[in-house]
């Protein structure tokens, strides 16, 4: 896979992340407000009949006003970039900024943030003022080098964007199956994989299984994961979706005997090449609900270790894969 250099316009209008300085965004010193917050990446899960067609879900959508699949598409990407680039950098606290995670090379800055109510969208706000979104996010520079410590773009861009969620299980010890359960593949074929100003796209359902400790259960993150890249950028937007009594659902389907909880996963997991193509600022952010008798507080306790660890495992990960890949080689 060769290093891609198209000329596709960057979504939005952001400064090119060739000329960019990524390692302290000029969001962040900018007193202007960031844009409102969008409806599509929230922790609230998108019933069948809130996205695009699908003959897997007809019965579901029948009488529904669905939304037009590329302009879906676009929304959801632009809103994740936004999220990441604009209302992360002006409204998130820092908590870490040195974090380390083996093998990796690159220090850790680790965030936090509760998302109020007021701050949504109307249509999209919970009743209580009480349900905020709990929000970590992390960000990471590395150098653009396909060597130990390290990833070149090509390798961030396979292993994030190509078949995430199945890459995401091999590098994640935690994650014991990634189950696809439908795609817009075939739609999203019919118009070049394109969505606004991003190319390469792809959408799909996907059950993700976690192992959880005994006694409590494992538990099933079902989302909707939308993957994309446009020039010197990939994005990847996970959102929960309601899936129990879709065809061909294998773990959230539930009933009384279950020996699975069903959770909440979102998140946002965004890559763009910085410093005349030297280094990759990677960022991600992501909010979850286990569910089920495991607190909240107890949860919130384990994520930013849990963020900070994913980078030394995708780094390590792509090591072992780079290494396999050169003793087939030889």
């Amino acid at each position: 896979m060769s290093n891609e250099a198209d000329s596709s316009a960057a979504p939005g209008n952001l400064q090119h992340p060739r000329t960019s300085s990524s390692h302290r965004s000029s969001s962040e010193t900018d007193a202007t407000p960031p844009p409102p917050l969008g409806k599509l990446v929230r922790m609230r899960a998108l019933k069948p009949s809130e996205l695009p067609a699908h003959p897997a879900l007809a019965s579901y959508q029948a009488q529904a006003t669905l939304p037009d699949l590329q302009q879906f598409v676009a929304s959801a990407l632009d809103e994740g970039l936004t999220f990441i680039r604009e209302y992360l950098p002006k409204k998130f606290k820092i908590k870490h900024k040195d974090r380390g995670s083996h093998p990796s090379s690159a220090p850790i800055e680790v965030r936090e943030r509760n998302v109020k109510p007021k701050e949504l969208p109307a249509e999209v706000r919970p009743a209580k003022d009480d349900q905020v979104e709990t929000w970590f996010a992390r960000k990471s520079i590395h150098q653009n080098a396909a060597k130990g410590g390290t990833a070149s773009w090509d390798e961030f861009d396979h292993g994030l964007r190509e078949d995430h969620s199945q890459h995401e299980m091999e590098y994640t010890p935690d994650v014991k199956d990634s189950h696809k359960v439908l795609d817009w593949d075939a739609q999203l074929g019919e118009l070049q994989h394109r969505a606004g100003a991003w190319h390469h796209v792809h959408m799909s359902i996907v059950e993700m299984l976690h192992h959880i400790p005994s006694p409590l259960n494992n538990r099933v993150f079902p989302v909707l994961v939308i993957t994309a890249k446009a020039h010197n950028r990939i994005i990847v937007v996970q959102i929960p979706v309601q899936v129990a009594s879709v065809s061909g659902v294998k773990y959230a389907a539930g009933g009384k005997d279950s020996k699975i909880t069903v959770g909440m996963y979102c998140s946002i997991e965004y890559c763009e090449l910085t410093d005349h193509a030297h280094k990759i600022c990677w960022q991600m952010a992501t909010a979850s609900n286990a569910k089920g008798s495991l607190p909240m507080w107890a949860q919130k306790m384990g994520v930013p270790n849990a963020v900070v660890k994913d980078v030394g495992l995708f780094i390590g990960w792509t090591a072992e894969r780079r290494k396999a890949s050169a003793a087939k080689e030889s």
